[in-house]
């Protein structure tokens, strides 16, 4: 199990990342509750192929006014248990077990509609009340995740991967409501409420899912819980052409560009090109340090004095890596939805179409 370490910022924001066994399996659950989601979640259905019998008891085992709802207790018993994070599949079931006599049955879950907040708390009253329909709960679990468990372990490197780098977008920046999109209208319409929360110190967690699509949004107390699944290809994209962008718009500024172009001819100094461009000395030492940062500088010490000049390799890989994301990543456009990694271990393990 992997938990990003949680380093507070100056505005004392606490941001986890880590795969969680238990939201992926609702995500599962939750497909194969609705037949018109399955051609959207091509993953998840051909995890649920020829396995008609367990979808009907998926489809049957609550009998609520609204058969579409999805499981949504059991990640409220993985979160009492301390077990939302947990990737071991018998752990998770024990905590899940464990979990049902002492959970409380008055949750405010925020991020839930009063309807199906009291839909979930009533199923939570339901197992408190029936040992025989615990068992029964834990092992239709079990039998939905056991064919699921060697693709998903295979897959938590590429999970682990893809939770590093959300949460790296939002330390750099990353407003959170592009975290989820705007298909969560119940996420959009408590953002002011979410990011005050968060701001003032309690965590978030990213959970990086395998099965899901757009977002996931989970309100606990004392945790705000943001799934992002592999379909948000964008935040991995992103995390991919940062340091290319950050580059780019070093060189984007005309002075910068004018400077390079000066130091790629004749190398000086930072008094030189003051000079030069009848540019103040501050002025000129802010815009070295930025070429510099870039790698697209350097200096050298030649009798007292500090030389700049542009280093062409630097230019010349500069321009690779554009043409890289530019012109090679539009031949593979609709290739990366899901990781390699994950579309190897997927075709190892189960005839998945990833």
């Amino acid at each position: 199990m992997t938990l990003d370490d949680a380093i507070p910022s100056p505005r004392a924001r606490v941001l986890t990342q880590a795969p969680s066994l238990a939201c992926d399996l609702s995500w599962l659950l939750s497909v194969a509750l609705r037949p018109a989601w399955q051609p959207k979640f091509p993953l998840a259905s051909e995890m649920l192929e020829g396995r008609e019998a367990l979808v009907e008891r998926i489809r049957t085992f609550w009998s609520d006014a609204q058969p579409e709802i999805c499981f949504t207790e059991m990640q409220v018993l993985a979160h009492h248990a301390g077990a939302l994070t947990e990737t071991s599949p018998e752990a998770l079931w024990a905590a899940l077990e464990s979990a049902v006599a002492t959970v409380p049955t008055d949750l405010g879950l925020e991020s839930e509609t009063a309807e199906d907040r009291a839909t979930f708390l009533h199923r939570l009253e339901l197992l408190q009340r029936s040992p025989e329909r615990v068992r029964a709960y834990i092992d239709l679990l079990r039998e939905a995740w056991a064919p699921v468990d060697e693709v998903w372990q295979a897959a938590r490197p590429g999970l682990e991967e893809s939770g590093q780098q959300v949460v790296h977008q939002l330390r750099s920046g990353l407003p959170l409501g592009e975290l989820v999109g705007e298909s969560c209208e119940t996420f959009q319409s408590m953002l002011d409420d979410i990011t005050i929360r968060i701001n003032a110190g309690q965590p978030l967690l990213i959970v990086p899912c395998l099965f899901f699509g757009k977002s996931l949004y989970l309100e606990f107390p004392g945790l705000t819980l943001v799934g992002s699944g592999f379909q948000r290809g964008d935040l991995g994209s992103r995390a991919r052409t940062e340091p290319l962008a950050r580059r780019l718009k070093t060189v984007a500024d005309p002075t910068r560009l004018a400077l390079l172009h000066f130091l790629a001819t004749m190398p000086s100094t930072v008094g030189d090109l003051a000079v030069s461009f009848d540019l103040a000395q501050p002025t000129v030492s802010m815009h070295v340090k930025s070429l510099r940062e870039a790698g697209l500088v350097r200096s050298e010490r030649k009798g007292g004095r500090l030389q700049l000049s542009a280093d062409p390799d630097a230019v010349e890989a500069l321009l690779g890596d554009l043409r890289r994301v530019v012109v090679q990543g539009a031949s593979t456009t609709g290739r990366e939805r899901i990781p390699a990694t994950v579309v190897e271990a997927t075709r190892s393990a189960a005839p998945v179409t990833a």
